[in-house]
């Protein structure tokens, strides 16, 4: 009896030793499922903040040429952070925010960061029309001779993919360009040149800035529809 009871006992222990182990395997299993889950999880994520962000830039640039036909000329950049332009009679400072109480929209990308907006003076100073041929046009900032002073090429350095440039806006995306790509680096040196390419990853030469830039053909061409300018 003695050696039955012992082995039923021994058993049983066998069996409780092979459900621990058993549920240390599936332990481990969740846990390399659940960890390679995350990677696509937030790459699904930043994608999303990416979308909203390009729609939050389509609105902007929307609102900047609305702005033009009801104002004759594009907002001056706010630079102190309270929403509104500032330097409304030249703006003598062509970079900032976005003015975004004055336009109307959201302050901030969906990373919780502000738009960099930069105009060319010619398209948003107070002055009718500007020193080229073109008669100038009561109460327009601009004529059709006018042109903007804004460059976005595709690397820094590299070729034109947009010249003459009225206005730009951007994002500096999920890490604010606080890497050393040159790429991102020449988005945020406050000159007139600006870089877009595709978004990358990649350690040596990172980029996920999103940005806008308003057409002085299309911002013309309303204005003329509107028979704001002759």
């Amino acid at each position: 009896m003695r050696s039955y009871a012992s082995k039923q006992g021994s058993a049983s222990l066998v069996q409780q030793g092979f459900s621990l182990l058993e549920m240390a395997i599936v332990l481990v299993v969740v846990g390399l499922l659940l960890g390679g889950s995350l990677i696509p999880l937030s790459i699904q994520m930043e994608k999303q903040d990416r979308d909203a962000t390009e729609r939050q830039l389509q609105d902007i640039r929307e609102a900047l040429i609305g702005f033009a036909l009801t104002n004759g000329r594009l907002p001056c950049p706010d630079t102190d952070n309270d929403g509104q332009m500032n330097g409304l009679a030249s703006c003598t400072s062509s970079v900032g925010v976005i003015p975004w109480v004055d336009l109307g929209l959201g302050q901030q990308d969906a990373w919780g960061q502000p738009f960099t907006y930069r105009v060319s003076g010619d398209f948003a100073d107070n002055t009718d029309g500007t020193t080229c041929s073109s008669p100038a046009t009561i109460g327009i900032s601009f004529s059709l001779c006018s042109v903007g002073d804004i460059s976005v090429l595709d690397a820094a350095g590299g070729n034109p993919v947009a010249l003459t440039l009225p206005a730009i806006v951007l994002s500096h995306g999920k890490n604010w360009a606080t890497t050393a790509g040159t790429d991102e680096v020449e988005n945020t040196d406050a000159d007139a040149i600006y870089v877009a390419r595709s978004y990358s990853t990649n350690t040596a030469s990172p980029f996920d800035d999103l940005m806008i830039w308003v057409s002085p053909s299309i911002l013309k061409n309303k204005m003329l529809t509107a028979e704001l300018l002759p």
